[in-house]
C-alpha cells in the first residue's frame, strides 16, 4: 500500500541510504557525500550558500544562491571554486547543475559551464520557461573574472 511519506522528515534520508547502498552493490561509486558551504555577514545572517553532493566522479551543484546586495562581487565563484577542489580531491572529475534563471545560466556559461540538455516548455505556460542542464571538467584552468 502507498503512503504518504511527506510529514516524515526522516523519510527523504532514508530513501537515500537505501538507494546508495544498493547503487553500491552495483557500480564502484566513488565518494558519495554532500558538500555544505556558507558566507555569513557580520550579523549571522546568511549572504550565501552553495549544497552538493558527490557520486560517480561528479559534483552535482544542488543550491548555489549569493543575496542581491552581494552578486557581482565574486562569492559565487568563490564558492563554486571552493566546491570544486574539495570535490576533486574526493576524486571528482567534473561537475554538473541545472537552472532555470537566465542570470545564472549566463554566469556558469561565463565560468565555463557547457549545456548537455535543456527542458522548454515549448508554448505551454509559463511559455518562456527554460532548465538548462550544465557541465564542466574540474581540471580547466581558472575560472573566468567577467563572471563576477
Amino acid at each position: 500500500m502507498i503512503k504518504n511519506a511527506t510529514a516524515d522528515p526522516t523519510f527523504p534520508k532514508t530513501l537515500e541510504t537505501a538507494l546508495l547502498a544498493d547503487l553500491r552493490r552495483l557500480s564502484v561509486q566513488g565518494v558519495n557525500d554532500t558538500i555544505h558551504l556558507a558566507v555569513h555577514g557580520a550579523d549571522g545572517g546568511l549572504l550565501a550558500g552553495l549544497t552538493g553532493t558527490t557520486s560517480y566522479g561528479w559534483l552535482r551543484v544542488n543550491m548555489l544562491w549569493v543575496d542581491q546586495s552581494k552578486r557581482r562581487a565574486g562569492i559565487g565563484k568563490d564558492l563554486l571554486e571552493q566546491s570544486m577542489a574539495q570535490c576533486m580531491s574526493r576524486g571528482c572529475h567534473s561537475a554538473w547543475l541545472e537552472t532555470s534563471n537566465p542570470a545564472a545560466f549566463a554566469f556558469y556559461k561565463a565560468l565555463g559551464f557547457d549545456v548537455f540538455a535543456t527542458l522548454a516548455n515549448d508554448g505551454r505556460l509559463p511559455a518562456d520557461h527554460t532548465r538548462w542542464f550544465l557541465r564542466r571538467a574540474l581540471e580547466l584552468p581558472d575560472l573566468d573574472e567577467g563572471a563576477r
